[in-house]
This record gives C-alpha cells, structure tokens and sequence, in this order.
C-alpha cells in the first residue's frame, strides 16, 4: 500500500436514498450517498449539528422502501457537505 492510499475494510456500495438520523433527541434529514458493513456517508444540510465523535442513530430505509433499520453510528469525521459514520 503506497503513500496517501486508504483501504476500507468493507467495500461501499453507493446508495443515494433519504434518511433520517437523530442526535441529542432531534430529528434531522439527509442523504445516505454510500454504506458499507463498517459505516457510511450522510449528506445533510444539518452538518453544522454534528461533530466528529457524536454518536447518531440512523433510519435507514430497505431498498424495498418497506422497512426500515435503526443503526446506532459514530461520527468520524465531517465535510462541508456531510459526515462519514461507523456502525457499532
């Protein structure tokens, strides 16, 4: 592995679908971009709320659009536009 390069341990699937996650009680829109087993990126305009290190539970629909899973997730990091998370 070079300089620079990152390996994922689990491969992420794009996925482009609305979610709704919550912090501290509060209820916030997004768009999860891409998931994998290990985490995933949400792009939301709430990114102003959310800071590295918080601890989020997120709604993510099936592809089906029947059901929804409820994940508890860590902030790794945020952008301008959005944060990564890591399911536990």
């Amino acid at each position: 592995m070079g300089t620079g390069e990152f390996r994922r341990r689990y491969e992420r699937k794009n996925y482009n679908t609305d979610v709704v996650f919550s912090l501290q009680g509060k209820a916030y829109a997004g768009t999860l971009k891409d998931i994998s087993m290990g985490g995933a990126f949400v792009m939301t305009l709430s990114v102003n709320q959310v800071y590295k290190g918080d601890v989020i539970v997120i709604s993510i629909p099936y592809t089906s659009g029947q059901k929804n899973i409820k994940r508890r997730a860590k902030v790794l990091w945020t952008s301008g536009e959005g944060f990564a998370i890591e399911f536990f």
